[in-house]
């Protein structure tokens, strides 16, 4: 049985589908699961790394006559760790592509903006996820990945510009309890022709998490992903503060208040924990690197 969240999706064959992308999945075949799973005209997006369980894709539509990009994320016989994963992020989903589904309508509920799903499937054997799938639609602009790297030191304003609403999108995830645990720039989209408030939005969401215990534990986690990987020739370390301050007072998550605590206290004792988290991901990653170039 899939899992929906949300009433603005109907089912196509076993297929969950958002409404008003039924018709121009239907015309291109792509109605079912097992259409989901046998698609190849598609292009293969692989990355060093990624668990052979894993698959993602860029799939492009014509909707009379207009172009439409959509990705497609297929998991066939997913490890008993993903599944052990999924049962803890919270979701109440079954599978690993219901999990990001699951994620996709409540953040989007809880007025966080994030990627578009658009349909969504997962089949069993034996109690056991079998394989699932998701697809949604591409969303507008680039990563800030991307963004950071073709900004130059001449683009101090521009960078200054994204400082408060980066930070009140990241403080609005964590007020409403969640985390995304995978918070780097890549996973941030920026589309510079939408006002700051509505040129952000966060995708890969498949390892969102709200979790009842250790909350503080995964929050450094997101914080410190964000500053590490956002180059020091872009943001400044007064743009970081500035960056914090803007989260703290968007957020009530560090509320001190009745513990006799200043704010001030508070933000030194979080910097201490964001510089500490952001040293070890750094090391984490150069071992991984070693070990791929070494591979």
């Amino acid at each position: 049985m899939s899992y929906v969240v949300t009433t603005d999706a109907v089912s196509q064959s076993d297929l969950t589908v958002v409404t008003g992308y039924e018709t121009l999945l239907k015309s291109h075949g792509l109605d079912s699961l097992d259409a989901l799973f046998t698609l190849r005209d598609a292009e293969l997006l692989d990355k060093p790394g990624l668990a052979p369980w894993r698959q993602r894709l860029r799939v492009v539509l014509d909707d009379d006559g207009r172009r439409r990009t959509f990705y497609l994320k297929r998991f066939r016989q997913p490890p008993r760790s993903a599944l052990r994963d999924v049962r803890r992020s919270g979701s109440g989903a079954n599978s690993v592509a219901g999990a990001e589904w699951t994620w996709m309508h409540r953040l989007a509920r809880d007025g966080i903006a994030c990627v578009t799903p658009v349909a969504f499937g997962e089949e069993f054997r034996g109690g056991r996820e079998y394989r699932s799938a998701i697809l949604s639609a591409e969303v507008p602009g680039v990563s800030l990945e991307t963004w950071a790297r073709q900004c130059e030191s001449s683009h101090a304003s521009a960078v200054r510009g994204l400082v408060e609403p980066v930070a009140q999108l990241v403080a609005r995830l964590h007020a409403r309890g969640y985390v995304h645990r995978d918070l780097y720039l890549s996973h941030v989209f920026y589309d510079a022709s939408a006002t700051p408030s509505d040129g952000f939005h966060l995708i890969d969401l498949q390892r969102v998490k709200r979790p009842s215990c250790c909350r503080m534990r995964w929050i450094v986690k997101d914080l410190a992903s964000l500053n590490y990987s956002t180059p020091t020739n872009v943001a400044t370390r007064t743009d970081r503060l500035r960056w914090l301050r803007i989260y703290l007072e968007a957020t009530d998550s560090f509320d001190d208040s009745a513990a006799g605590r200043s704010v001030t206290k508070v933000a030194r004792r979080l910097i201490y924990r964001i510089d500490r988290k952001t040293r070890r991901i750094a090391r984490h990653d150069r071992r991984r690197s070693d070990r791929q170039g070494a591979a």
